[in-house]
């Protein structure tokens, strides 16, 4: 299927990724330095961070899979991410930069301990390193899937590669490494699929004549992967933006506030094309491999059977990319909440810069362990991100909420709205067989979302009617 200069090109690209790793080490002076980058990301740097991590084995993998079999309501995923990037810019980021600033955060859960306690933090933490934990494992779970077909692997052995090279390039890089590997990585994926990806699959059949000739009238159709998955999907796609630690840590490298808004607004603005660019491949390959039926990865199998070699093993190496610019990030994430939230916060609070580096990196290969389990275990790439997407949103909604707006509120109410929202997910997740079929346990999105939401406004009117009481009564 692939010449030597595609094997060449995808062993180049894969080793380039740990040597620039290794060599990111040698950066690491502290905490700050391996997880924000020392604070000091500018804006084309970040922006790069932003569309790098969101474009990756969900939006052009997946996507593809699923407009191979749907048609254009495939492009619904992407779109959710597009549109949560812009809303967190406009809307969050500034504040969060702000907030960080005052207050040295370095991670996400620092900033509910100082709008609630220190309780609240730590159910923000588990749910954060549950959460990433699940998006790391969809990446990893995606790039296996090319793996194998490339090299003829069982999906074991090829999730077991991909693990070994997105560890070892994480946790031994950091933020430093990961900004460095994903600007080549976003290079990749974005003149990738404009530049080489689309116009060859216009040349292979894929115009809009030959789709209206060739493809069935579902195909067209905007909601065609069903709206009862549509809507909560995308809900908890961009609800996840307010709440996912990666975009708070992205915020707080930035070099300044004006930065850390423009950034995620122009990501934004750069990912919504491709999900038009991966839902037009999709449908393309129904013409043009009628075969496969659907089955594995189509991206794979249409790069490999229509691109010319050398192109191949580079685009091949822009799936990749992809791919592990997200798994990354997540895994970095997930790591800054072990070593700082709970190593540095309940084990050892006088640890040193040194210490705290080497628990970090521990940390770092640990989570991608577990996420490489996570992979094994579900493999169906979407489905493992929505969980992770469904438990942020739905646990931390509200209390993320009131810490970056400062709105008075309180720690009670938070803790026990958030604790709420993570269990009910969890147990709709768990007993999924046996609910009912009833519209509103169709996705865990929407008990989650309403049990904390009643929870927190429940105990917040009654805290705060207390409270009037309290201060209404006579000395």
């Amino acid at each position: 299927m692939l010449g030597l200069i595609d094997y060449l090109v995808m062993a180049t690209y894969l080793a380039l990724l740990v040597v620039i790793g290794v060599r990111a080490l040698k950066a690491q002076g502290s905490p700050d330095e391996y997880f924000l980058g020392g604070r000091s990301i500018k804006t084309a740097s970040l922006t790069v961070l932003w569309f790098a991590s969101w474009i990756g084995g969900a939006s052009l993998v997946a996507t593809v899979n699923r407009a191979y079999t749907l048609g254009i309501s495939a492009v619904w995923y992407v779109t959710a991410l597009g549109v949560g990037c812009i809303l967190f810019g406009l809307l969050f980021a500034a504040r969060v930069k702000r907030l960080a600033e005052s207050h040295q955060f370095l991670t996400y859960p620092e900033l509910i301990e100082s709008a609630f306690d220190g309780r609240t933090r730590v159910i923000a933490t588990i749910t954060t390193i549950l959460s990433f934990m699940a998006y790391a494992g969809g990446q990893l779970a995606a790039a296996a899937a090319v793996i194998a077909m490339l090299l003829d692997l069982t999906f074991e052995v090829a999730l077991a590669l991909t693990s070994l090279v997105v560890v070892s390039y994480t946790a031994l890089g950091g933020f430093k490494g990961i900004t460095q590997t994903d600007w080549i990585q976003a290079l990749l994926i974005f003149f990738g699929l404009i530049f080489i990806g689309l116009p060859i699959a216009y040349s292979n059949g894929g115009t809009i004549d030959q789709f209206h000739e060739r493809l069935p009238l579902s195909f067209f159709d905007i909601g065609g992967w069903g709206w009862a998955i549509i809507i909560p999907m995308a809900l908890s796609i961009i609800l996840s933006f307010f709440v996912a630690m990666d975009g708070f840590t992205r915020c707080y490298a930035a070099e300044s506030e004006a930065t850390a808004r423009r950034a995620p607004i122009i990501a934004g603005l750069l990912i919504l094309p491709m999900g038009i660019i991966a839902v037009w491949i999709g449908m393309t390959a129904v013409m043009a491999l009628p075969d496969s039926g659907g089955e594995g990865d189509v991206l794979t199998a249409f790069v490999v059977t229509f691109f010319p070699q050398g192109l191949k093993g580079l685009m091949l190496c822009g799936i990749l990319a992809a791919i592990m610019s997200t798994a990354d990030i997540c895994i970095l994430t997930a790591s800054g909440n072990v070593t700082h939230d709970l190593y540095q916060r309940l084990i050892a609070p006088n640890a040193s810069p040194t210490q705290l580096l080497r628990v970090s990196m521990m940390a770092s290969a640990f989570i991608g362990m577990m996420a490489s389990l996570l992979a094994w275990q579900m493999r169906d790439v979407i489905d493992i991100l929505v969980l992770g997407f469904t438990i942020n949103a739905a646990a931390l909604l509200l209390p993320t909420l009131w810490a970056v707006f400062q709105w008075r509120g309180y720690s009670t109410a938070s803790f026990y709205s958030a604790v709420t929202g993570l269990l009910v997910v969890v147990s709709c997740k768990f007993f999924e067989p046996q609910l009912p079929g009833h519209p509103f346990f169709a996705d865990p999105l929407w008990p989650g979302l309403s049990s904390a939401m009643i929870t927190f406004i429940t105990l917040h009117l009654l805290l705060r009617s207390k409270h009037a009481s309290s201060s209404a009564r006579p000395a």
